[in-house]
């Protein structure tokens, strides 16, 4: 909530605002002035008489004559009745309907002028009426949504004695309001809950939009300028010598957005403020490997670096990666909750001494008995997966604390800016040299033969095969195949030696035994759940085929997708869908149009809205009242550039 009144004063201190009418108030979430005025309306109706002679053939407006009959009143069962009288309007003589209104029979007299809200059909020259308009000088009619706390008039008159009490005391800087042709704060937010036309309403939700963003950013930066506190203990001593002599050894030349994102973090770690950057990279981009480049760095300061992961299978498949990269140059660990006491023991024991330069874990990494001799680089891979107080717990044991935060989720720009705004961002879009793009096909269930006959084909040439199923046991309200009934039809096309099955309700031990079996290519062909969405690398891999695909959002649809193209092999993805609704039938087509994750990403963004696009709650994710991420995303980037401008005067 923005703090535009001060003293905010509570709602108690408004005239009529007893102990219940408090109550229902809170429970809509209103506790003082601020909270009043925010409360935008959301909806205008307009009042504003029609020609009913340019009315198509049916439509809502709002019509004003002259009453030519007595209304009268029908019953025409218990608790419906029906008022009826007629009008004339636009040199149109016509009938007129109210339903369950037998009130207004006194209110409509002969030869009066009447202004009435609803539905007028031109054919049979009648109006359905809603609304009878008593004051024929209010021009929109504004509603509140109020969860029935109390009635819409009774609120607006709370509004009314908010703005005659308050002191507006933060507005947007009068440079900003002349430069964008704004308003102050308080008249904006007036002219939203007493509108005289649409126009004003445009102009006013143009401002509070603004005024929004702006001051998000601004915080944004305050706490940016706080977490950068600048402190000698932070800089990390690296020799660049080494460093450039150890890339020099690496069997691949980096990309250039590689390249750029290891300068870039490298310069974090020689400045004198903690480091607080997010790395986005799309699936198979190369993100690890620009970490593993900056751990070393580190290690040549004799820092030590840690790296937190959601998942065991993907601190494996990150310690397998790191440890074949940079054998003999790093002394890495392992650390999760399948680790045995014994091994955990002399692991704590070695982090404590200093003699591990980079440990790979789980939330086992947050634990208290995990202790660190100089840990002075932090990385937190999907971080959005860990909670706050999750990530907080790891970044205080650090002695220099510098965090990367890494994900393979691109991130709308709009998102980028309100939920990472404080963070620095590098961004990796250039694949590395050889991957060729990944074709992807969509098709229904009864295209199946067609499928796996290709599937057979791709097999026959030597390469893996991913197989992709929603569910794992069968659903009495979907219909949908289960991971157990392509599991049977894929032994009984392929056989037993050359499929693998593998599920999130299996153990630990059976999964990686199952994973191991497809990595090390013994049966080419694994059959699974959403449990290999990250964190397995099987070049070899060409074909990723995907049951029931309408159940996936974009985000996940494209993780999965990267799981293949992870070679010089041409690599495909194969959505086998029906989907049922026009939304799911889009998520479709947009996978086979594009192959960019960030293009994806906007379209999730749209599609599915801020709130859920992480597939949770993102902790910390403005609710705006007036702005809309996806639609204002540009303003959000103005009111960014204005909020930095700000801070650096």
């Amino acid at each position: 909530m923005y703090h535009v009144i001060e003293p905010a004063f509570l709602i108690d201190d408004l005239p009529g605002v007893g102990p219940k009418t408090k109550e229902r108030l809170n429970s809509i979430h209103i506790v003082d002035a601020n909270d009043v005025v925010f409360k935008i309306p959301n909806s205008y109706m307009s009042h504003i008489p029609v020609d009913l002679n340019s009315v198509e053939v049916e439509e809502t407006v709002t019509a004003e004559g002259i009453v030519k009959t007595d209304p009268t009143v029908t019953y025409m069962r218990r608790g419906m009745n029906r008022l009826v009288f007629f009008m004339e309007a636009n040199d149109i003589y016509f009938k007129v309907t109210f339903f369950n209104q037998p009130f207004l029979r006194d209110k409509i007299k002969v030869n009066e002028t009447v202004k009435i809200f609803g539905k007028f059909n031109k054919l049979k020259q009648e109006m359905s009426a809603q609304k009878l308009i008593f004051n024929t000088n209010e021009k929109l009619e504004i509603r509140y949504a109020l969860n029935k706390a109390m009635h819409n008039k009774t609120f607006k008159n709370l509004v009314k004695e908010t703005f005659k009490k308050a002191q507006f005391k933060h507005d947007i800087p009068d440079i900003l309001i002349e430069k964008y042709q704004l308003m102050p704060i308080k008249d904006a937010l007036y002219l939203l809950h007493f509108p005289e036309s649409f126009e004003d309403v445009n102009r006013a939700r143009r401002t509070v939009k603004f005024y929004e963003l702006f001051m998000y950013q601004v915080k944004i930066m305050e706490k940016r300028r706080q977490e950068r506190v600048r402190d000698v203990e932070t800089i990390v001593h690296y020799d660049i010598d080494q460093l450039k002599a150890f890339i020099q050894t690496l069997p691949f030349e980096l990309t250039k957005d590689q390249k750029t994102s290891v300068n870039a973090i490298c310069r974090d770690l020689l400045s004198d403020y903690s480091m607080h950057r997010l790395l986005q990279g799309d699936v198979g981009s190369g993100k690890t490997i620009v970490a593993g480049i900056c751990v070393y760095a580190a290690k040549t300061a004799r820092v030590q670096s840690a790296l937190m992961v959601p998942t065991e299978v993907l601190a494996n498949q990150h310690f397998e990666s790191l440890s074949e990269t940079f054998s003999g140059e790093l002394n890495l660990a392992l650390l999760t909750g399948s680790t045995t006491k014994k091994e955990k023991h002399e692991i704590l024991n070695r982090l404590k001494s200093g003699d591990i330069d980079l440990i790979i874990g789980t939330h086992a990494l947050i634990e208290d008995d995990v202790v660190f001799k100089n840990l002075g680089f932090i990385i937190t891979d999907e971080q959005h997966r860990f909670g706050v107080n999750q990530r907080e717990k790891l970044n205080n044991k650090a002695r220099h604390k510098n965090v990367l935060y890494m994900t393979a989720t691109p991130i709308p720009r709009t998102l980028s800016i309100t939920t990472f705004g404080d963070m620095d961002v590098s961004i990796i879009k250039t694949m590395p040299a050889g991957r060729k793009p990944i074709e992807t096909t969509w098709r229904r269930s009864n295209e199946l033969d067609e499928v796996m006959s290709f599937i057979r084909s791709e097999h026959n040439r030597g390469h893996s095969i991913y197989v992709v199923a929603p569910l794992i046991e069968e659903s009495e309200t979907l219909d949908l195949i289960t991971v157990n009934e392509i599991y049977e039809l894929f032994m009984n096309e392929f056989g037993s030696q050359e499929v693998v099955l593998v599920h999130g309700q299996m153990k630990n031990d059976e999964k990686a035994q199952a994973m191991e079996t497809f990595e090390s290519l013994d049966k080419r062909i694994l059959v699974s759940t959403t449990v290999i969405e990250v964190g397995i690398n099987v070049p070899n891999a060409t074909v990723m085929a995907i049951f029931n695909a309408e159940r996936f959002g974009l985000s996940t649809l494209h993780q999965l997708r990267g799981r293949v193209g992870r070679s010089d092999k041409q690599s495909y993805c194969i959505l086998i869908s029906d989907p049922k609704t026009e939304q799911a039938a889009e998520r479709m087509n947009i996978m086979t149009e594009t192959t960019d994750g960030f293009i994806l990403s906007e379209r999730d963004l749209e599609m599915r809205g801020p709130g859920d696009f992480f597939g949770i709650r993102q902790s910390g994710l403005p609710e705006f009242k007036a702005a809309d991420l996806a639609e204002d995303y540009r303003m959000l980037e103005i009111a960014r550039d204005e909020a930095i401008q700000l801070f650096e005067r």
